[in-house]
């Protein structure tokens, strides 16, 4: 390998293999079961495996980030697209990390997450089941009240729509409707208690050109 170069190996399940720097290219590769060796090889003879292999220039890089709790470290490209990198070890990973700060001058910034930004997915989620759940009462109460409705346009398909959903679950009764969503919104909730209660930490390398 070239004096600059790098090689780190994780063998948990769900991470990138092989994450390896050279010749101004950052590497990731997941050769199949039985090929890590000869890739390892490979690169260690400042050398390409043949397969299973996908680079990313430093020309290429606009930003590193890796948000404290996340197993990616993310890499930012100049098109505002993004490749990750997975990496479960917590220390493996911030040593990743500072060594890619090594390789383009930049600036280093550390943010906290609000807690609106924190939640903003689970809190989106508890909305949408929120919704759900008023439309599906509405409809339920109707018809215990002697209401009827149909699902205009769409033919058969038409139970596929959100409406049609819906109205199936209308049908089963309020209490029904009760049972069902009020654990999907406690799950919810609690997603959102556990996001907000210690929103992380977000360290970002932006490069400077």
């Amino acid at each position: 390998m070239n004096m600059h170069a790098k090689l780190w190996i994780n063998d948990q399940k769900g991470d990138d293999k092989i994450i390896a720097f050279t010749n101004y290219t950052i590497y990731k590769c997941n050769p199949r079961d039985g090929a890590e060796d000869d890739a390892v090889q490979s690169f260690k003879m400042n050398m390409l495996p043949a397969k299973d292999i996908f680079g990313i220039p430093l020309s290429y890089i606009r930003e590193f980030q890796l948000q404290e709790g996340k197993a990616q470290l993310m890499v930012i490209l100049n098109s505002g697209s993004e490749e990750q990198l997975t990496i479960s070890d917590t220390e493996k990973r911030e040593e990743i990390f500072a060594f890619f700060k090594t390789l383009l001058p930049g600036e280093a910034i550390e943010e906290k997450y609000s807690i609106f930004r924190a939640a903003k997915k689970p809190l989106i989620a508890l909305g949408v089941v929120i919704g759900l759940f008023i439309w599906s009462m509405y409809i339920a109460s109707g018809i215990e009240e002697g209401a009827e409705y149909e699902v205009v346009g769409g033919g058969a398909t038409g139970y596929h729509s959100a409406a049609g959903i819906v109205l199936m679950l209308g049908i089963l009764g309020t209490k029904k409707v009760l049972m069902i969503f009020l654990p999907l919104i406690a799950i919810a909730l609690f997603a959102v208690w556990r996001k907000a209660r210690k929103p992380p930490v977000m360290k970002r390398y932006v490069v400077k050109r």
